[in-house]
């Protein structure tokens, strides 16, 4: 082999550091690429577990809706007790455990439903309000003199929403004026 002339030596250094410097420039872009990969997979995985977590919620609401509209009725239907001679054979004492019973039950109801607004489950409000048919679903139209036409009469079943999106509408009762 002939001896390598200083120029010569001097062109193969540089086009060797010349590789080297595209080889070092490749892999840091490589490098970054995976970097940035690996963010983007740690933000789809997070977006995945609050979907996840939402759906899960909203199936847990969904099944107490049937607890909550017999809580509701229940209590709706609660009888006043008069505590009289008139009334019956009932003594004093059996007045105050049906009153007590009932007033545990109120307690479970506010109970349940401070939690299931914590969990951010908002009632859709109702009586009084102009019916919407996004928020509402409409079992009846009945006149009335004292609820102007298109609001809600009464509530039959309450409506519920979560994050502004309705789980379960309202049934309820609309005026026609």
């Amino acid at each position: 082999m002939p001896p390598m002339t200083p120029g010569k030596k001097k062109k193969t250094e540089s086009t060797e550091v010349s590789k080297l410097k595209e080889q070092l420039a490749q892999a840091n872009e490589a490098r970054l690429r995976m970097a940035a990969d690996y963010a983007n997979l740690e933000k789809r995985i997070q977006e995945e577990r609050i979907a996840l977590r939402s759906s899960a919620t909203t199936e847990l609401l969904e099944k107490l809706f049937p607890i909550m509209d017999n809580l509701y009725r229940s209590s709706t239907y609660a009888p006043t007790i008069p505590i009289n001679d008139d009334f019956g054979k009932l003594s004093e004492e059996d007045f105050k455990k049906i009153a007590n019973y009932f007033k545990g039950l109120r307690l479970v109801e506010q109970q349940l439903e401070a939690t299931l607004a914590a969990a951010g489950l908002e009632r859709i409000p109702t009586k009084g309000q102009p019916f919407n048919h996004n928020l509402h679903e409409a079992i009846s139209y009945e006149n009335s003199t004292e609820v102007p036409a298109e609001h809600i009469i009464d509530e039959v079943e309450s409506g519920w929403q979560i994050n502004g999106k309705v789980l379960k509408p309202a049934k309820v009762r609309v005026s026609q004026g």
